[in-house]
């Protein structure tokens, strides 16, 4: 038995009113990443297809700004993440038709953002190589980029630190790029200079060789996995960055045998710009890290390691790393690890913490198996509750390194009988993983289409964003009046169902300079001139093929029978079109 806190049940009857009251249609690929803004407005970015076989399908709405109030509810996209549409050479996209009919920009993927509240700016950052720094009006229904910052390769993570410097903000980023690849932007406070930012780029050990030549980078290299500014006070300014072994060509067999668990832990402070000693455990492949919010103390996702450990059961670890004093080193400051938590799952995609005493915590992992690995540090390395998810959603092949993402949600909510994770059975729960010496069961909170993605709580924890692969964002609320009033849409049976609304487009922007628009109505006469399309006399038919239609490469190669256009439509596309 236990003492029950009065303003807790009353905090948890509340939250337990969590239910979806929007739903956004028409965003660009999965949700990626979400930052809000306030309690009421948020950012958030998708990836997008930008391969050379499936550029057909990129589309805008990869960068949005949501906006959720008592009886309204918007989603507006922006245009600034993009590059101009590169010029295929082989496939289905280097026909002169399909450029013509696709946008001379190509949309890129937005996969990490950060709200630094101190200064009230917001920042992205994707695979255009840029960030993007942004000012939300007070209302929160649009915004305007005060900055853009140039990189050198696909910009993976971007983050503001809390640290208070009197004259400047510190922002960290990320790239994919061999040497250098992590920034501190010494950001001034005038909005006006924000684009002159200064800033000190950061490179691993392990991109040299032991005897100090720099290691051949030819097929891969180590690129920074995953990066978390400190968040207790003596910490604001220390960065902590893990890094993995990458292949170049996306091929992991490039990867030799003997580095694919290795990588490097590495932990810089920002105002001195030197580095702070890690004393153990700092060279195992990284997939994640994550700060103690109210003490000197980080965790980190890594590749197993130990004498006495089951490999054959153990496949990762969460290591816990505290401060300890080091007068050795020139910052006064080192981290050691003092305990390691056994995973059996062999990736990790999300990390959590939550204080349950002053010297012990829950620690959570998500995983790619569809599984929550929970642990009390009080109790020892083991897990002490397993949350699982169902089998992936129809299309998704079980255990699929590249398909089936696993776990991608996983948050604590206003106290620690609520705890939400969502995974690629398309399903969000809440969880009490308190219930110790018996199995936690999970409630159903929301059922997605599509793999869940991502997914953030707002500041005050009364809202919820949740992002699929289908392109959806969907909001939850405890409170019934957030959103727009629903619409309904009737089906088969009278089977009423809620219809999603599509988010706000922007306006085409002007094509890159020296390319010109092709008149839609010039494109139309060039395909019956070159005995493409042709009239087919009715016009509540319109247009049709004409015998060289082939030629112009535009097919939708699902509907075919193994993607073949020379075969026939399969059957569920052919009773779609009926």
């Amino acid at each position: 038995r236990r003492l029950v806190g009065f303003e807790d049940e009353c905090r948890k009857i509340l939250e337990d009113g969590l239910e979806m009251r929007c739903e956004f249609t028409n965003c660009a690929g999965d949700l990626s990443t979400v930052s809000w803004v306030s309690n009421q407005t948020y950012l958030a970015g998708t990836t997008v297809h930008m391969d050379s076989h499936n550029q057909q399908y990129n589309k805008p709405g990869n960068l949005v700004l949501g906006s959720v109030a008592r009886g309204s509810a918007t989603l507006k996209a922006y245009p600034d993440h993009r590059i101009p549409r590169p010029l295929v050479e082989r496939g289905e996209n280097s026909t002169e038709a399909m450029r013509e009919s696709q946008s001379p920009w190509l949309y890129t993927s937005v996969v990490s953002s950060d709200y630094d509240r101190i200064h009230n700016r917001i920042y992205s950052s994707g695979f255009d190589k840029k960030v993007k720094v942004w000012k939300v009006d007070s209302a929160g229904a649009s915004m305007r980029c005060i900055g853009t910052w140039e990189h050198e390769g696909p910009v993976n993570f971007v983050q503001a630190s809390l640290f208070d410097n009197q004259d400047e903000a510190l922002v960290a980023t990320a790239a994919d790029v061999p040497t250098n690849a992590v920034r501190v932007y010494h950001v001034s406070k005038d909005d006006r200079h924000v684009a002159q930012s200064r800033f000190k780029p950061f490179s691993c050990s392990r991109i040299v060789n032991s005897d100090g030549t720099p290691m051949v980078i030819d097929k891969w290299t180590y690129f920074p996995s995953t990066m978390r500014w400190g968040i207790e006070q003596s910490v604001k300014h220390l960065l902590l960055v893990g890094y993995s072994p990458r292949s170049l060509t996306g091929d992991d067999n490039d990867i030799p045998t003997d580095r694919s668990n290795t990588g490097e832990l590495c932990l810089w402070d920002a105002v001195s710009g030197k580095g702070v000693t890690i004393t153990s455990a700092r060279t195992q492949n990284v997939f994640e890290v994550l700060w103690h919010p109210t003490q000197p103390v980080f965790i980190a996702a890594t590749s197993p390691a130990g004498y006495a450990l089951n490999f054959d059961r153990v496949k990762t670890q969460v290591r816990i790393f505290k401060q300890v004093v080091d007068n050795g080193h020139s910052t006064g400051l080192a981290f050691t690890e003092m305990n390691a938590l056994d995973c059996y799952a062999v990736d990790i995609n999300e990390l959590t913490i939550m204080p349950n005493s002053p010297h012990f915590c829950f620690v959570t992992a998500g995983c790619t198996d569809g599984k929550t690995y929970v642990w009390d540090t009080a109790l020892g390395d083991k897990p002490v509750q397993v949350l699982a998810h169902g089998q992936p959603v129809a299309g998704v092949t079980a255990g699929d390194d590249t398909d089936d993402t696993g776990v991608k949600f996983t948050a604590w909510g206003t106290s620690m009988d609520r705890f939400y994770t969502g995974s690629s059975d398309g399903i969000v729960k809440v969880w009490n993983v308190r219930s110790l010496g018996k199995k936690a069961k999970g409630r159903v909170i929301l059922e997605a289409p599509a793999q869940i993605s991502f997914g953030a709580f707002s500041p005050d924890k009364s809202k919820l964003v949740i992002g699929d692969a289908s392109g959806r964002v969907f909001v939850l609320s405890t409170d019934h009046d957030d959103g727009s009033p629903p619409s309904f849409v009737k089906l088969p049976g009278g089977v009423k169902k809620r219809a999603p609304t599509t988010i706000t487009p922007h306006a085409d922007p002007p094509p890159p300079r020296g390319v010109a628009l092709t008149d839609g109505r010039a494109l139309g006469r060039r395909y019956v001139a070159n005995g493409q399309l042709r009239y087919s006399g009715d016009p509540t038919v319109g247009m049709v093929k004409d015998m060289k239609y082939a030629e112009t490469g535009l097919y939708c190669r699902e509907a075919y029978l193994g993607g073949n256009t020379l075969m026939p439509v399969q059957a569920h596309f052919e009773a779609y079109l009926q």
